[in-house]
């Protein structure tokens, strides 16, 4: 009889944390479609496509300088200068992330880089950098709370 019963607490177990790593699984995937979402948004619309995915109240925390801005009006003004060349494009791919226990909030990771033209007319790399998104599940999907990067080397 004991046996039976480690037996039935093990599975218990063991189909316990099955259904908890196919829900993280799950919860990084939509994070992942979500990120990538608006990386294709903010290609295909610019400054508009990459506001789209912002939270009202969210934060975005500049590479340089650390300055934190807060709210959709203000980040648009702060990054209206970036989308304002349209030689210049900004391009990323999220490399991890995953989610808080409740699905509420999850992150990604990824590498990031800002594109431009020379004065030849030859494609460079401005920037590279990594970043960190902070992401809220809201009714209509995913949105961005917090947007922060530092520059990194290749």
């Amino acid at each position: 009889m004991r046996g039976v019963v480690i037996g039935a607490v093990l599975t218990a177990f063991v189909f316990g944390v099955d259904d908890e790593t196919k829900k993280a699984s799950k919860l990084k995937e939509e994070l992942f479609e979500a990120d990538r979402a608006f990386a294709k948004a903010t290609a295909a619309r610019r400054l508009d496509g990459w506001m789209e995915f912002y939270a009202k109240d969210a934060v975005r925390i500049t590479p340089l300088g650390g300055k934190a801005t807060v709210g959709t009006a203000a980040i648009r003004k702060l990054d209206a200068a970036m989308f304002a060349d349209a030689n210049t494009r900004l391009e990323w791919e999220p490399t991890d992330g995953g989610a808080w226990e409740d699905g509420k909030i999850g992150f990604t990771t990824g590498k990031a880089k800002i594109v431009g033209k020379s004065a030849d007319g030859d494609e460079e790399v401005r920037f590279l950098g990594a970043y960190l998104t902070l992401w809220r599940k809201e009714p209509n999907g995913w949105k961005v709370i917090l947007d922060t990067g530092a520059e990194r080397k290749e």
